[in-house]
This record gives structure tokens, sequence and C-alpha cells, in this order.
């Protein structure tokens, strides 16, 4: 005699860890596209008469204040120079700006800002923080279109009196900016197995 018996009750269902949430919006880049912004972007030091929109200018200034610096201090200030006469005056003193451009950005060092006025090494790391933000600002000019040429050839005490630089600020570069006048063009490198070593120099 057979009896009806009730069905087995299904397995419960493994539990299983939930996907990665994906990254914010705004942290989902193109590493492609980054890369090649890397790898192509060049001094540029002649530029057409278009000045640089607002909106660029803001861009810009963004990405000089995300640059990496030590402990956060954050040691640094920004003039962003764009009226026509108030560029000439700044070009007359700094001879590493070869033609007139839409922008020069002067990049200091705050000094009130700084870890410890009294190390030399401090002093260096600042400067190399400034720098560092400087490069954000030449990737940025290149991704907008824009081309830059950095420079520490400028006079310090006239482009200190025309910007109205208090005495904590030191100007250590310019840069000039604007629309290429020609396409740009990298200059050539080293070969890369010339230059970088993994885990040893041999």
């Amino acid at each position: 005699m057979t009896t009806d018996t009730a069905p087995p009750a299904p397995a419960a269902p493994q539990a299983t860890s939930a996907p990665p949430a994906p990254p914010p919006a705004e942290h989902a880049v193109d590493p492609a596209g980054v890369l090649q912004v890397i790898r192509t972007r060049a001094v540029v030091r002649e530029f057409t008469g278009e000045p640089v929109s607002d909106d660029d200018a803001k861009a810009l200034a963004a990405a000089l204040v995300a640059a990496p610096n030590g402990a956060n201090l954050q040691a640094w200030a920004f003039v962003i120079v764009r009226r026509p006469q108030l560029l000439l005056s700044v070009r007359a003193f700094a001879p590493g700006v070869f033609a007139i451009p839409a922008l020069i950005l002067v990049a200091c060092l705050d000094h009130s800002r700084a870890a410890d006025e009294s190390d030399t090494r401090t002093h260096k790391e600042g400067r190399l923080c400034v720098a560092m933000a400087v490069e954000n600002f030449l990737l940025a000019a290149h991704a907008l279109g824009l081309g830059a040429c950095p420079s520490s050839s400028f006079l310090p005490g006239p482009i200190r009196v025309l910007l109205d630089l208090p005495d904590h600020l030191e100007p250590v570069m310019v840069v000039s900016a604007g629309h290429p006048a020609h396409p740009p063009k990298p200059a050539p490198r080293r070969d890369i197995d010339e230059v970088v070593h993994y885990d040893n120099y041999a």
C-alpha cells in the first residue's frame, strides 16, 4: 500500500554577497582618456586672441585645488589674470611668457600655512605642492582644448605689486594659457626603458 507524502520543501537559497555598488558618477572616469591627456600634453607658447571662457577658468581653478599636498596644509594661493591690460603688465615682468596669452596663472606658496618656516625641507616640500597644482592646471587646460606653458622666469617684486600680493605669499611660478595658435606637439622623450626601472635600478 502506498501513502501520499508531501513533496520535500525546496532548499533555502544560499546567501550571496551583494555585488559592489558602482562608484559615484563623479568618480567614474575613462582611464584611456585620462592617460591620453597625460601622454599628449605639450607646452604651448603661442595663442590665438580668443579669450578663455568663465566656465573654463572655473574648471582650471578646480583642478588647481584638487592637487595633492603635504599634510593637507594647502599652503598655496593662486591668482588667475584675465584682464587684458593687467595681462600685458604681468607679461612685461615675466620673460618666460613669450606671446600674449588669454590668461596668466600666478602660483604662490602661502608661508602662513606652511608647517615650519624654519625648516628648509618643509619649504621645499611646499614649493613641490605648488608645482603639483600647476601640473593639474596644465593637464586640465589640455583636456579643455587649451594650451599652457609654465615658467619660473619672472620678476617677483613687480608681480607682487601688480597683484597686491601680501607678504606671506611667495610667487613661485607663472603659467601662460589660452587657445593654441598651432596644434600642440609633445616634445621627444627619452626611451621609457632608459629611465624607468622595476624593483631595482639594475
